[in-house]
């Protein structure tokens, strides 16, 4: 008897073996931080593994939308170095997020086979040959259907982000108003105002309304 509606963020580093190693884990240590309180609240787990990728479970899948676009936005603002040429080349990650029912909320993420952290995890490894960098699944094909061309759409959005346009989403998700982001990064209102427009945030609200609508319906 399912028992808890969660949500599952499978996460890996695009291109990690081009990268220098210690150019990037330090984000992954980062999000591992107990004190890192916006993607995790109490009783969320996340599980790092082979270094460039990572799961995280979120009991409040109401949130987990805009949690996966805040993830997109802490790697898309960052530099990393390559190894060819030691020039640097900001970050990007692919995102596989589902919601679904767990029987039992799993005392360790890395052992448990509960059908969503399978579902996302399965998703995230058929991501790459489809050449998609962000999907959300459920267990219900019909609204799968629907998401497969959101998510095209979204993609795009978020494919065509700069770094300074992903550093005002990565502030704004969390809260901050515009001229708080202006005050933290040195910038005009009328400049954080710009780069929020470019970044589709307006496409992006509409977007989380509609996804908590159809999760609401598994």
């Amino acid at each position: 008897m399912s028992v808890e509606k969660i949500a599952v963020i499978s996460v890996d580093v695009i291109d990690s073996s081009k990268f220098e190693e210690s150019s990037y884990l330090p984000s992954l240590t980062q999000l591992e931080d107990p004190a890192q309180t916006y993607l995790r609240k109490a009783g969320d787990m996340l599980l790092t593994s082979r270094g460039d990728s990572f799961q995280v479970m979120l009991n409040d899948w109401q949130t987990s939308f805009l949690k996966a676009i805040y993830l997109k936005a802490f790697f898309k603002k960052q530099v990393a170095t390559l190894k060819s040429s030691n020039r640097k080349k900001n970050l990007d990650v692919r995102l596989s997020l589902t919601v679904g029912w767990v029987k039992q909320l799993p005392e360790d993420i890395g052992k448990t086979m509960e059908e969503p952290f399978i579902i996302s995890g399965r998703a995230l490894d058929k991501m790459k040959s489809k050449g998609q960098n962000f999907i959300v699944t459920t267990n219900n094909d019909n609204i799968n259907h629907e998401l497969e061309l959101e998510c095209a759409f979204l993609d795009d959005i978020l494919n065509g982000w700069t770094a300074a346009q992903a550093e005002v989403i990565y502030y704004l998700v969390q809260g901050l108003k515009q001229v708080e982001i202006a005050s933290d990064l040195g910038l005009t209102q009328p400049s954080v105002s710009n780069r929020i427009q470019l970044a589709k945030w307006g496409l992006i609200e509409r977007m989380n309304k509609r996804f908590v609508e159809l999760m609401q319906s598994i």
